[in-house]
């Protein structure tokens, strides 16, 4: 199988567990490559990069769910399917860990290729996906955002606090989790609508189907607009978040899978 590599190597440690990683596949049978950048980074020169993403069967993260969420934009692009190695702290995106890295057949076989649903919207002309959440969210510590959030083409309720996370079942776990908001099963067709620390009547998550289109406007100077907490611009209009019509290829393990979600806090409480 001819695997491409994302691993996290921002850590003297994370660079020696890539390298670990990339020889024990390549000893396993498989036949291995990373980013150019990532090569010059593990092995001081281009020896790594033997084919580009687009010449895989699968493409692995190596790290945290913070990983995964990044190489889920690389599997996206080129609609292959992504499979997360956890070697960080919590990797619940991940469906192996890295002490099974020599066991990587076998664990694969226990594992099953889903579906992930992700959120979608245009900005500045392009299209950007999020597994986790979309979030408009004030710009500066002590200031606040004031919104209008309309449901298609319903009415907008006024939300003035510090901004709002639109989350997938999936993202449930993350920010809406810390901001208050319910855990959903991954198997739910639902999207979150969280307020952070409102100051007004909107101060409750509400679920809403995923077929619905999301209308967030900025009533007041500019919001920050992040994607699965990555920074994608000022906003100072409207935006329209719905389901994406692509899914992630995103593997997971069967016996992690059911009711995961419900027994995620427990797991994350004891830092798993």
């Amino acid at each position: 199988m001819r695997l491409f590599l994302a691993p996290n190597g921002f850590t003297g440690r994370q660079v020696e567990q890539a390298m670990q990683c990339f020889h024990l596949l390549s000893e396993s049978g498989h036949t291995c490559a990373v980013s150019a950048g990532d090569s010059l980074r593990l092995f001081g020169g281009e020896s790594g990069a033997a084919f580009a993403p687009g010449e895989c069967d699968l493409i692995v993260s190596l790290g945290g769910d913070g990983s995964v969420l990044r190489a889920a934009q690389l599997a996206l692009a080129w609609n292959k399917p992504l499979l997360g190695i956890n070697s960080g702290r919590l990797g619940w995106l991940c469906a192996m860990d890295f002490d099974e890295i020599r066991q990587f057949d076998t664990t694969l076989a226990h594992c099953e290729l889903s579906q992930g649903k992700l959120l979608a919207f245009t900005y500045g002309g392009e299209v950007f996906r999020a597994v986790n959440d979309v979030v408009i969210g004030k710009r500066n510590f002590g200031g606040t955002v004031d919104l209008d959030v309309a449901v298609d083409e319903g009415g907008p309720a006024r939300l003035r606090g510090d901004g709002l996370i639109i989350a997938t079942p999936t993202g449930s776990t993350a920010y809406n989790l810390s901001a208050g908001g319910p855990l959903l099963d991954t198997g739910l067709g639902a999207v979150l609508l969280t307020p952070i620390c409102p100051h007004g009547s909107f101060s409750r998550c509400v679920a809403v189907r995923d077929d619905r289109t999301i209308q967030v406007t900025v009533r007041n100077d500019h919001a920050g607009l992040y994607a699965d907490g990555r920074y994608v611009g000022d906003l100072d209009g409207t935006l329209s978040v719905h389901l994406a019509q692509k899914p992630l290829l995103i593997y997971t393990r069967k016996e992690r899978k059911a009711d995961a979600s419900l027994w995620g806090m427990t797991e994350m409480e004891h830092g798993r």
